[in-house]
């Protein structure tokens, strides 16, 4: 990446910034005229790692932009475009401009009204006809399929319809609701669908079809059923979109699909890590071949018994070091959303997890606490790097393959910690891990020493889990051979 795109501001953040081609800009004028972002961050490293994946986006965007233009534009774009400009300009367009008065063939008086809709159907028609010549019937000899939109919409008074295909219903998905980020799931999704189906219009997508796609993802792509449901809920999601912004008119008919049978009996609960995962997660956590961010987050992870999520979505603003009682904020913010509006809380920092947060914090006052771990965006609350670096951690300390013992186990370890606790109710056990109240009544947060002394209480019995909840193998701990 050429470092001129990347700017130290005399605020000591960092800023990054590319123009957009002009032809990119006149392909895609919805694009702002540049691509600017500024950076809480004032470490030059993680500063240069941002930018490097948004240079990469914006390369992206370019490319296919550029793609497009030899292509020629999609018909659902500019039935889109024709759309807005009916909308746009309807009043001016039903206005009557000439109004003529005759009798029929029966003597009765008549009174022709000539709108401006019919006089720009003529301006249309003249452009046309100068711009390509006319044929032996005075018509223009060729029309683009935008002026063929325009005169289809002025004579009908609706918007053009076109059969949207699944890939143009993609496009509108990434560069309308995602912001042009692409998201893996949905296009992996959208690609094995056309694998299958073909890029068909959206209108031809039949039921039969979505559980023939389905059985062949299980069958010879040997999927398993969270991803097949993840394929689903991705289709369902981009078709719901084109279906919300009028862009094709029929029932989605993703909704009601379901799994081939015997799928569901695969789902498999996890389970809180036994004494034996956690000593051998720290065995290996004391080892240099484990990164100190990794360690840290891990170590959050365990000790808080918060939500994946709501640890990669932590800023350093949202620490408190130098309280009586330190604690990290989980909150909802533009930028971060969470799971339910009532898993708002202070959480107690204790011991190791105390020591990871002063750590994480040292000369930083701002900015995510993972810069690239947080959230892809404030409409999600997940960043897939999480559960992919993490569940490679897990792996390395031996802890057997399996969908039951992954990130997600080190909150289920604290919630049986929580469980075998003396003296905890099971009101304080919620609001430690921030579970919804089962009422509005009373204080949205309780006493930070309540949940400071449940925490003291519960994290000596972390991993005291009963061995009948584990398979054989699944308490086997098999290190990876250091590389």
């Amino acid at each position: 990446m050429k470092l001129r795109n990347l700017k130290l501001l005399p605020s000591g953040k960092y800023q990054f910034r590319r123009v957009w081609p002009a032809d990119v800009r006149a392909a895609a004028p919805e694009l702002p005229r540049e691509l600017k972002r500024t950076f809480e961050t004032s470490c030059r490293n993680t500063a240069i790692r941002i930018a490097t994946q948004l240079d990469i986006e914006f390369e992206r965007t370019k490319r296919e932009v550029r793609r497009q233009l030899v292509l020629g534009e999609p018909e659902w774009k500019i039935a889109r475009r024709v759309a807005d400009w009916l909308a746009r300009e309807r009043r001016f367009l039903d206005h009557v401009n000439l109004a003529i008065e005759f009798d029929d063939v029966n003597g009765v008086p008549e009174i022709a009204e000539i709108t401006q809709a019919e006089f720009e159907i003529e301006r249309i028609l003249e452009g046309a006809r100068a711009r390509t010549g006319v044929n032996k019937a005075g018509h223009p000899i060729e029309l683009t399929k935008e002026e063929q939109f325009k005169i289809e919409a002025l004579q009908t008074g609706k918007p053009p319809k076109v059969d949207l295909s699944v890939s143009g219903a993609y496009e509108i998905y990434l560069m309308n609701h995602l912001r042009g980020k692409e998201d893996k799931a949905a296009k992996v999704s959208v690609d094995q669908f056309i694998e299958f189906a073909g890029d068909i219009a959206l209108s031809e997508i039949a039921r039969l079809q979505i559980t023939e796609w389905i059985a062949y993802l299980a069958n010879t792509r040997k999927q398993a059923p969270g991803t097949l449901r993840k394929r689903l809920t991705m289709m369902k999601a981009i078709f719901n979109y084109a279906v919300d912004q009028e862009l094709v008119d029929c029932i989605n008919p993703f909704v009601k699909a379901k799994l081939p049978k015997g799928s569901e009996v695969q789902v498999v609960d996890r389970l809180p890590f036994h004494s034996v995962h956690l000593a051998a997660i720290d065995e290996y956590l004391a080892t240099s071949r484990v990164r100190d961010e990794t360690r840290h987050l891990i170590t959050l992870l365990k000790f808080t018994g918060c939500r994946p999520s709501e640890i990669g979505g932590l800023k350093v603003e949202d620490l408190a070091l130098d309280r009586e009682i330190p604690f990290l904020h989980v909150r909802w913010t533009d930028d971060r959303r969470l799971k339910t509006r009532q898993s708002v809380r202070r959480v107690p920092l204790i011991g190791a997890a105390l020591d990871a947060a002063n750590s994480l914090s040292v000369g930083r006052r701002q900015g995510w606490l993972f810069p690239s771990l947080a959230p892809s965006s404030g409409d999600a609350n997940d960043n897939p790097a999480m559960s992919s670096r993490v569940n490679k951690a897990i792996r390395a300390a031996g802890i057997h393959k399996s969908p039951s013992l992954v990130l997600y186990s080190f909150r289920h370890t604290m919630a049986a910690a929580l469980d075998q606790s003396p003296g905890i109710t099971q009101i304080t056990r919620d609001r430690v891990l921030g579970r919804g109240k089962p009422d509005n009544y009373g204080s949205a947060e309780q006493p930070l020493q309540v949940s400071l002394e449940a925490l003291q209480t519960a994290i000596p019995l972390l991993g005291q889990v009963d061995e009948t909840l584990y398979s054989p193998e699944q308490l086997v701990i098999k290190p990876e051979p250091k590389g």
